[in-house]
């Protein structure tokens, strides 16, 4: 059992999870974030990050969650790996449907700029102070989504929000790192 503890094995998990549903296209319209019906269907708040546009998409999304998860590799297990892409894709969507936008995605990216944050808080907390220049490259590039700036890979008119929604959930990932429920419930004794 110690060994499917391993960050690999989250890895692997979430991967077959992701390629699976890319198989099932049919499933795609039904799994996808609607801001319009997202509340009252409550699974794309998940679904929706582990299925993508194509196989572009998906294989780009692959790279950039192995490579986060294979350089801040002392971060993951599998149980943390898994529930922080919930935490993150979870308050990510929350986010996206609270805000003013009539908006529909699919993928991993915003996902992505959570974990990626959180790798980054944990290193400057660590001791490793130059990687603020990192996080703060991260959020200025963020920033410049949001006030305009469109690579040419962008698709859809709300990427920007995807994933400046997603660095805000980093924030909840690092407060509730390896925290237990029961951390949570006051003993009175």
């Amino acid at each position: 059992m110690e060994r499917f503890n391993q960050y690999w094995a989250g890895l692997i998990l979430v991967l077959l999870l992701s390629v699976f549903l890319q198989l099932m296209p049919h499933w795609h319209a039904t799994l996808s974030f609607n801001s319009s019906t997202v509340m009252s269907e409550g699974w794309p708040l998940i679904t929706t990050h582990f299925i993508h546009l194509d196989w572009w998409h998906a294989l780009f999304n692959f790279i950039g969650l192995t490579l986060i998860v294979l350089i801040w590799r002392e971060y993951w297990t599998t149980r943390w790996l898994i529930n922080a892409l919930l935490l993150s894709g979870t308050a990510t969507a929350v986010l996206l449907w609270l805000a003013p936008l009539n908006l529909s995605f699919v993928g991993l990216s915003g996902v992505l700029h959570g974990l990626l944050a959180y790798c980054l808080i944990k290193d400057t907390r660590s001791g490793k102070k130059w990687m603020w220049l990192i996080l703060i490259a991260l959020v200025a590039k963020v920033i410049a989504e949001l006030l305009g700036w469109r690579p040419t890979h962008f698709v859809g008119e709300h990427v920007s929000y995807i994933h400046a929604a997603g660095l805000v959930s980093s924030l909840l990932l690092y407060k509730l790192e390896r925290r237990r429920i029961s951390d949570a419930v006051s003993r009175d004794e």
